[in-house]
């Protein structure tokens, strides 16, 4: 059997209140992929994926299913309803769900609700799963300018064709953003466990105020140690020197914002902390290989 018929088989829709119209079941499944042997085989593949809107009050409620779902919620709200237990979901939420076993369902609650949906299949994800202490799913807040949405997006605008080429370029996709999701997932190790608290401070003050200047002569009087010694150290303990490691994040929030908003170029310059729209347009040319316009209009077609 075919997974759209599978799907379909598997999907019932309520309405809550009265509608005169309902979409087809496979509406909320987005397209359905064209299959691959050579791939099935090997590599984690899309079955099904796109983007889905719900505008009415309307409960999808799933039998099990040969697949994982990755759900991410853009906007509005949701509820999921798992083994007897209600779960809220919200704008920034991204959920992992192993569906082959138990049922569930989505309800849509605060309307529009917008969510990225993709239905997964292969034996690579059983050993992510034995990673960690997982059960059934996995719900994660995400932070508005996680490289994980990256990832996500080049999968949604990638091709449902079924040629190799095509179950190439998302399989990797697919295993970035499970690696970033189950790394966030494990304990933390010894590592950043014996890493100086100080350092620590630094790299999260980095991650919340990207956009404020870094100045290296505060750090030194703020924490009484030479501002080469604080590069010195923080490159030892997170591969990166701190002025690079702010501009990292700052042309991650750049690379969002060009998707999720129709900000102009010079816009978001200012709005991740460049002053110069050039050096801006110069730096992040030299860590994505395009200009930032070139690189939305490559992504967006």
């Amino acid at each position: 059997m075919s997974f759209l018929l599978s799907y379909q088989n598997a999907l019932t829709l309520q309405a809550g209140t009265f509608t005169e119209f309902l979409p087809e079941s496979t509406y909320f499944a987005g397209v359905f992929y064209e299959p691959c042997e050579a791939a099935a085989q090997i590599l984690p593949t899309v079955l099904s994926g796109g983007s889905v809107e719900i505008a009415s009050d309307l409960t999808l409620s799933y039998k099990p299913l040969n697949c994982r779902m990755l759900f991410y919620m853009k906007e509005g709200e949701g509820r999921l309803h798992i083994r007897s237990e209600d779960h809220a979901l919200q704008a920034g939420n991204l959920l992992y769900l192993d569906c082959r076993n138990t049922p569930f369902s989505l309800r849509a609650q605060a309307l529009p609700w917008r969510y990225i949906v993709f239905c997964l299949h292969g034996d690579f994800f059983t050993g992510y799963e034995s990673l960690i202490s997982f059960d059934t799913f996995l719900l994660t807040k995400l932070k508005p300018h996680a490289p994980i949405l990256r990832n996500i997006r080049q999968l949604l605008n990638g091709s449902a064709g079924g040629t190799l080429q095509n179950k190439l370029k998302d399989a990797g996709f697919i295993t970035a953003v499970m690696t970033e999701l189950f790394t966030d997932m494990l304990p933390a190790d010894r590592e950043e466990n014996e890493t100086a608290p100080y350092l620590l401070e630094i790299r999260r003050h980095i991650d919340h105020f990207y956009g404020e200047p870094l100045r290296l002569d505060a750090l030194e009087k703020q924490y009484h140690m030479s501002k080469y010694h604080i590069c010195r150290s923080f490159s030892a303990a997170f591969g990166i020197p701190p002025l690079k490691y702010q501009n990292k994040k700052r042309l991650e929030a750049a690379e969002n914002l060009l998707f999720s908003s129709d900000k102009k170029i010079h816009e978001i310059a200012l709005a991740v902390g460049y002053e110069s729209t050039n050096h801006f347009i110069n730096l992040f040319k030299k860590e994505y290989g395009a200009t930032p316009q070139a690189y939305r209009e490559a992504h967006q077609s």
